[in-house]
């Protein structure tokens, strides 16, 4: 059996609702490589989804390109990623989630990049929320004490979190307006690419993580090793964000936790885990989770998207998050000057929420206007 050029990894949970999407994107338009076009496999791995889901993970898995793995419980991210990793045989190893819509040519544009880029690196894409890539989401801070003080520290004293959002915002300028490959500290853990000798040589996921932070500490470990860490923006995905977390918040809050501690344990020793856990302790007891540091209109919309109104500086942009502290936002280029609509592709892809948006002079990260957004159930 011949080596394929390419592995995908794909670790599905409740998500078979996305997978045709995914598979689609990734098999029915051929990869360019070396002047022909790639081989690919898909190793899907099922963490035990519900019973009404199995019948189409059997369908997808009739592609010959597709290997199914069924796991009898839900092991985890991180452990299921390395079963697919193990009986995996492409040159090249990618990691998706199961919620991803692949953009033609992205896949190829990583691959050129992790060719050309100067040392051993790792590449991720561009990745918009909605599906006409107008809602450009943002980048993945590298976790460390400093920044969880500030975010935490945000949580009941709006200076700091004005300061801490204005930090975030200048970064995520540059990110989103890149306009050639720029290394980073970190990148999402949704959807990334490297040759298979990395993983090998320096290591996959850690498998104590139960969910959430087994990518900081796998890009951590990596920017010790000096390895690179790539964002390409030629490469575009959309990313249905984190679908299967929204059926269990609960549940997903306290895995969440639990990475923390364990990452800020792992790099910082026992005085990093108790930083973390007074900060978390502290900011539970007194803040204000739904108070915002800026000053808000409030616009209430049902069917249609809402309108507000852009201000006139040159190159304002607007961020969009689902907390009023703004700890991730989503940036949207409007381009215009006064009224401004919402994408439909966003505004449908929403349920009925609160989010909050907010114009930012670029050349400050300083908020000029600010918005809470109230999307109302249609009866």
């Amino acid at each position: 059996m011949s080596t394929p050029d390419l592995s995908v990894v794909v670790v599905n949970f409740n998500s078979t609702i996305y997978l045709d999407g995914l598979l689609r994107s990734l098999l029915d338009h051929p990869i360019a490589l070396n002047g022909g076009h790639a081989s690919v496999e898909v190793v899907l791995i099922d963490n035990a989804s519900r019973n009404e889901d199995h019948e189409k993970l059997e369908r997808l898995a009739a592609r010959p390109e597709v290997r199914l793995i069924k796991n009898t419980e839900n092991v985890g991210y991180a452990i299921a990623n390395l079963q697919g990793f193990d009986v995996s045989r492409g040159r090249f190893h990618l990691v998706s989630n199961p919620d991803i819509y692949v953009r033609p040519g992205c896949v190829a544009t990583l691959i050129n990049a992790l060719e050309t880029l100067p040392d051993t690196s790792v590449v991720g894409p561009m990745a918009s929320f909605d599906p006409d890539g107008h809602v450009l989401l943002p980048p993945i801070e590298l976790a460390d004490p400093y920044r969880e003080s500030l975010t935490e520290i945000g949580r009941h004293q709006d200076g700091v979190a004005r300061y801490a959002i204005r930090r975030r915002a200048r970064d995520a300028h540059r990110f989103w307006t890149a306009s050639e490959p720029m290394r980073l500290s970190m990148l999402s853990g949704q959807f990334f690419l490297a040759r298979r000798e990395t993983f090998v040589e320096h290591g996959m996921f850690d498998p104590a993580y139960p969910l959430y932070y087994e990518d900081t500490d796998l890009f951590r470990r990596y920017g010790h090793a000096a390895i690179g860490l790539w964002h390409v923006p030629a490469a575009r995905i959309v990313h249905h964000f984190s679908r299967s977390a929204m059926g269990r918040p609960n549940a997903s809050m306290f895995r969440n936790r639990v990475g923390a501690r364990r990452y800020f344990k792992k790099f910082w020793g026992e005085r990093g885990e108790r930083t973390l856990n007074s900060l978390h302790a502290r900011a539970d007891s007194i803040a204000d989770d739904s108070g915002c540091p800026f000053h808000l209109e409030v616009v209430e919309a049902a069917a249609e998207p809402p309108t507000i109104s852009i201000p006139d500086v040159e190159g304002v942009y607007l961020e969009t998050a689902g907390n009023p502290k703004f700890s991730l936002a989503a940036g949207v280029f409007p381009g215009v000057v006064g009224p401004f609509t919402f994408p439909v592709t966003f505004w449908d892809e929403l349920g009925p929420m609160e989010f909050w948006c907010r114009a930012v002079d670029p050349a400050t990260g300083d908020s000029l206007r600010a918005w809470k957004i109230v999307k109302c159930r249609v009866i």
